[in-house]
């Protein structure tokens, strides 16, 4: 048995992903498997590849003759329009790298608050450039219109931006980081070696156009990708399976089953709405009471 683990202390430095694998796999004594991993983890935290969060910003310049206009005064104001991004992507093809990068944007997508990216948000801040846009075409308009427009749709992006923020998980980085070596580890137990594959002409097809490491990189960011689709349902108390429907409660933006149309709230949310309706409901009732004593 070639085995790594005879070196003293296990390093994956100038390792291929797949020989760090099948070192995994063919260790029997425990001891063994937790050094590779743990060098594997290390290896992936100490990567160059860090999440990196960023301000990018909507731009755009009105032209010099319009800026003494009220309409040009209004769109200059607007013209740079500040938003949240983050490093979603690596052009190092370095397995280290790659798996690296699916871990950072994992953690942007679920839990980090401040990235919110979704289209309809990005379109209410894109608003005052398409509204510029739109009067150089020709389009008429005035300032008050323009003001309004620009205003009302900068509010529906911050109120839509707090509800998307509702949506996300509360997870510090800290305890992203454990999770994600509890979900790493099930990926190494579970992963099959190339030559295990029933259909081993097909896998080597595909080895054809890429390598055994794109191959076992691609294997962990799917199966993290996985892990987290149930540890979100987990999170939220809500039943797992392919047929199941789900939705965002109206109140929380906590993930709920869809059993109805009518279903728009969670257990917790139901309750404080129907306690509210219940009050108002008795409120109602009382002040038509007093009325019709008055009467």
């Amino acid at each position: 048995m070639n085995l790594r683990q005879v070196i003293h202390i296990y390093e994956c430095e100038d390792l291929f992903l797949y020989e760090i694998i099948e070192d995994y796999k063919d260790s029997e004594a425990s001891e063994q498997k937790e050094e590779i991993f743990n060098s594997f983890c290390a290896w992936v935290w100490a990567s160059d590849n860090k999440r990196r969060i960023y301000k990018k910003a909507i731009r755009f310049h009105v032209r010099k003759e319009l800026l003494n206009t009220e309409l040009g005064q209004v769109f200059d104001a607007w013209s740079d329009v500040e938003y949240t991004y983050y490093k979603s992507t690596t052009k190092d093809e370095a397995w280290c790298s790659i798996i690296r990068q699916k871990i950072n944007n994992i953690y942007t997508r679920y839990f980090d608050k401040e990235v919110i990216l979704a289209k309809e948000y990005m379109n209410l801040l894109k608003t005052p450039k398409k509204l510029y846009l739109q009067w150089l075409s020709g389009i008429d308009m005035d300032s008050e219109t323009a003001t309004e427009m620009i205003d009302d749709a900068i509010h529906n992006a911050e109120l839509l931006k707090a509800r998307l923020q509702n949506e996300k998980m509360s997870l510090s980085w800290n305890e992203y980081k454990k999770l994600i070596e509890k979900f790493l580890r099930k990926c190494f137990d579970n992963c099959k070696l190339i030559d295990e594959y029933e259909d081993n002409a097909k896998i080597n097809t595909f080895l054809d156009f890429l390598t055994e490491d794109h191959f076992y990189a691609a294997y962990i960011c799917k199966t993290l990708e996985n892990y987290f689709r149930n540890y979100q349902k987990e999170y939220y108390n809500v039943r797992r399976g392919h047929n199941n429907i789900y939705s965002r409660c109206k109140h929380c933006g906590s993930i709920i089953e869809k059993t109805g149309n009518k279903r728009l709230y969670c257990e917790s949310c139901a309750k404080l709405s129907k306690n509210a309706s219940n009050r108002k409901a008795d409120k109602k009732y009382k002040d038509k009471k007093r009325e019709n004593r008055k009467a």
